[in-house]
Formats: C-alpha cells, sequence, structure tokens
C-alpha cells in the first residue's frame, strides 16, 4: 500500500465532514469508503480481523446490527427498520478501510485538518450572524444560528459543540490569545445557535479539557474563563433577542410546576411520556428502530400537545427512551454490553490523540442531552465518525 493511498482515505474520511452540511453528499464518501472495505476484506481476508482494532469494531458494530435486527418483527414500520440495519453495514466497511488502509502519520493529520474546518465554519457563522448571509449566501435562519448549515437550523451547535474537543486539542500549539478568541468565537457561536443541548454538551467538553489539560494556575485559568464568560453572556444577552427568548424560557423550569417544566422542555414531556408508554407495551424489543414516529399516535396521552396540533413526536428526544421505546431491553443490553467493550479497548489501546474523540462520543451521550434520534442519518453519521476518529487514533502498528 502507498503513503499516497493512506492520505486519500484520510482526506475522503475528513470529506464526510465537510459535506455534512449539503444533506446527504455525506453519504457519497462513506460510500466510497465502503467499497475499499469490501476491497479490503476481498483482499486480506480474516487476517483483517487479528487487528485489536477491527475486533472492537465488530463487537460494537454487530451489537448496533442485532438491536436493530431483534426490533424488526415488531416494528411499526418494518421496512424502515430494516433499511437502517442493511444500510448501517456502509459504517462497518467504511471503518474496515479507515483502520487497514492509513498509516499512523496520516491519521495524524485528522486532529488539525478537523479544527481547521470547525473553525471555518465558526468564522462563517458570525459572518452570516452579523451580515445576514455567510460565505456561500445562507441566510440566517429567524431565531437561529444556522451558518453554513442553511435550512437545516438545529445542527450547527450540535455539531461544533460535539467536535469541540478535537478543535480544542488542535488549538493547543497556537498563540495562547489567538487560541481563546477563537474558542470564545465557538462558544458564541453555539451559544447563538439556539440549541440547549448543544450549550450543555459545550460546558461538558470545557470542564473535560480544564479536568484533564490544564496542570498548572488552574483555578486561576477557572476564574479568568468565568470573568470572560460573564463578560459574553452579559453581552450577547444586549445584542441577542434569541439568547434572551431561550434563558427566559429555560427558566421556566424555576415555577416548580409541570406546565413550566414542559415549557422550558419544549414540550419534550408528552414525548418522553409517550416513549415510557411504548417500552411498558413492548419491553424486550420496542416498536422498531427507526419507527417511533409510526408508532406514536397509538400510544400518546389523550391530552398529547403534539397531536393536537396535528402531529406527531418524531423521536423520543433522548438517546436512553429511544433505546428503550424503539428496540427495548434487549437493545439496552446490547448497548451496554457494546459500550463496556469499548471502554475496555480503550484502557488497552489508549493515546493521548485519542481523548478527544472520546470526549466527543461522552458528550452524544450525556444523561442531560435531548438533541437527534440514534437512528436517524445526520446524526448516526456524526457519533459514527466520532467513533471512526477513536479507533484510528487508538495505539497500532503499521
Amino acid at each position: 500500500m502507498s503513503i499516497n493511498l493512506s492520505k486519500f482515505i484520510v482526506y475522503l474520511f475528513l470529506s464526510v465532514l465537510v459535506l455534512l452540511p449539503f444533506s446527504r453528499l455525506a453519504e457519497l464518501p462513506i460510500l466510497i469508503l465502503a467499497i475499499f472495505g469490501i476491497y479490503t476484506l476481498a483482499k486480506q481476508g480474516i487476517t483483517v480481523f487479528a487487528k485489536p482494532q477491527i475486533k472492537i469494531l465488530s463487537i460494537v458494530y454487530f451489537c448496533y446490527f442485532l438491536m436493530i435486527l431483534l426490533s424488526a418483527p415488531d416494528s411499526f414500520w418494518q421496512k424502515k427498520t430494516l433499511i437502517v440495519g442493511v444500510s448501517s453495514l456502509r459504517f462497518y466497511l467504511a471503518t474496515i478501510a479507515i483502520l487497514v488502509l492509513t498509516k499512523s502519520q496520516d491519521r495524524k493529520l485528522m486532529i488539525p485538518l478537523i479544527t481547521g474546518l470547525i473553525i471555518f465554519w465558526t468564522i462563517d457563522a458570525l459572518i452570516q450572524y452579523f451580515v445576514g448571509f455567510d460565505l456561500i449566501g445562507r441566510e440566517t435562519y429567524p431565531g437561529r444560528l444556522n451558518g453554513i448549515f442553511g435550512t437545516d437550523q438545529v445542527k450547527l451547535g450540535p455539531v461544533i459543540a460535539l467536535l469541540m474537543p478535537v478543535v480544542m486539542i488542535g488549538l493547543i500549539q497556537i498563540n495562547s490569545l489567538v487560541r481563546w478568541i477563537l474558542i470564545l468565537a465557538m462558544i458564541a457561536v453555539i451559544i447563538l445557535s439556539g440549541t440547549r443541548s448543544a450549550w450543555l454538551m459545550m460546558i461538558f467538553v470545557l470542564f473535560a479539557y480544564w479536568l484533564h489539560h490544564v496542570k498548572t494556575r488552574r483555578f486561576i485559568l477557572l476564574m479568568k474563563t468565568a470573568v470572560v464568560a460573564i463578560v459574553l453572556l452579559v453581552s450577547l444577552w444586549f445584542i441577542s433577542p434569541e439568547f434572551q427568548n431561550r434563558i427566559e424560557r429555560s427558566m421556566a423550569v424555576l415555577d416548580g410546576s409541570q406546565s413550566g417544566l414542559d415549557f422550558a422542555l419544549a414540550n419534550r414531556l408528552p414525548i418522553w411520556q409517550t416513549s415510557w408508554n411504548m417500552f411498558s407495551e413492548h419491553p424486550i424489543n420496542g416498536v422498531g428502530a427507526h419507527a417511533f414516529r409510526n408508532a406514536y399516535s397509538q400510544y400518546a396521552e389523550s391530552d398529547d400537545v403534539w397531536q393536537e396540533q396535528g402531529g406527531v413526536g418524531m423521536h423520543a428526544h433522548h438517546w436512553l427512551l429511544e433505546i428503550l421505546s424503539e428496540t427495548g431491553l434487549a437493545g439496552l443490553l446490547l448497548m451496554i454490553f457494546a459500550m463496556y467493550q469499548l471502554i475496555k479497548f480503550v484502557k488497552l489501546n489508549y493515546d493521548p490523540s485519542m481523548w478527544p474523540f472520546m470526549v466527543a462520543i461522552v458528550c452524544a451521550f450525556l444523561p442531560f442531552v435531548s438533541i437527534y434520534s440514534l437512528f436517524s442519518s445526520f446524526w448516526s453519521i456524526c457519533i459514527w465518525f466520532c467513533g471512526a476518529g477513536l479507533l484510528m487514533m487508538s495505539h497500532q502498528d503499521d
């Protein structure tokens, strides 16, 4: 294998992230990588599975595939469930290509390349906020900063927050003043995106970085950061009505009533109740992976606000409730087993460059994060990207 092929695979992997804001285009490099994965298996056969990275990949993927497969017999949208299961094979094959066909010196390119891309998205979004449209002409969505994601107005903040640990590491070597200006710019964009789960992910990343990477003058840095954060938040309060609205809505939780809590949570409580109803009726294998919306009407309460508005909850808005309602206890046990095996692998094969991808994966599964469906194309690509990055950066012998 030539070095050129190794770099090509790395750039192809990065292009998934580059194309992520442009609808289904991100699937194209994944498909090409999957074809390389088939080629690798055909050429190298079972010797591929001797690599620890391929072993853990196979375990995690098998658990994911099995949880979908077991939910299919009782699925309220069986065709969709089966499509999600079969199409997930692209992630497995693509990751095999990434792990086998790249060399360590080329894998190291990923962190600076991702950093550069996220910084570009950040600057692009700030230009959009102040000018009204970004560098490629996409206009600001009313009430949210959408940046390069255009009409997908709720994706900018969560994606930048998810990859923020990679950027934090990628910026370590540059001038400290420039580094913190760029980090503050990212923080501002995440806040202005209006997605509160992204805010929580961001806070977790900053805390994890402080805990793991700041070794000296820790509390002085913490106090300085707190002061800067207060100045930034006060400034945003005065210049951004949308930020004010998000804060005021969040404060409704303090009135102690269920209606206040539901208002603060953007009417999530009925969706969570319906999720629990689905799980109660289908505790073993759920209502089917990605079939939540088709089952919603049958399990919603009579006063469900989404039903009253003529709609349904599209997904559970919490990964744990999604696993329970759509794949049941079988899915949850498989997921716990996969996580346990992945943690064991990280401990045995840890490399410092794994840290940002590890934190990103933890971010996606924080207990207080309510974003996208695990089985949706968009969020599954994001989580896969971080997982493949984690395995790429683990200690390997070329």
